[in-house]
């Protein structure tokens, strides 16, 4: 149920950026970066059925996805001939709220495994 809570704040903040937006480009990045982060959040949540660490381990390879999904976006935006600054504020404004709320939701369910919940 957590989970769940976790990916509807990151559709919500996602939302908000997408109507905040109105380029092109910043709806790019606002949509990549929300779509990307959903993604790593999931592979944290399965990685930590397995331990805190290896969520942890997870999570920096979702960071690695992320800045790998912003290349691919910042190479569409400069072919595209749009506002590349623009593409590259929104994803990490969306990034940066993205990144907190999963380091928030690994928190939690640390907290949660020590009290022995499931």
């Amino acid at each position: 149920m957590r989970l769940l809570a976790f990916v509807g704040l990151l559709l919500l903040v996602g939302a908000l950026g997408w109507w905040a937006t109105s380029t092109q480009a910043t709806h790019a990045g606002v949509v990549l970066s929300a779509a990307a982060s959903v993604i790593a959040l999931l592979g944290t949540a399965l990685a930590l059925r397995r331990s805190i660490l290896v969520a942890l381990w997870i999570s920096v390879a979702g960071m690695v996805v992320r800045l790998a999904a912003w290349f691919a976006g910042y190479r569409w935006v400069r072919v595209e001939h749009e506002d590349v600054r623009a593409y590259t504020f929104a994803f990490f404004g969306v990034f940066v709220v993205a990144l907190c709320l999963e380091m928030t939701y690994v928190l939690a369910a640390a907290r949660g495994q020590r009290r022995g919940a499931t």
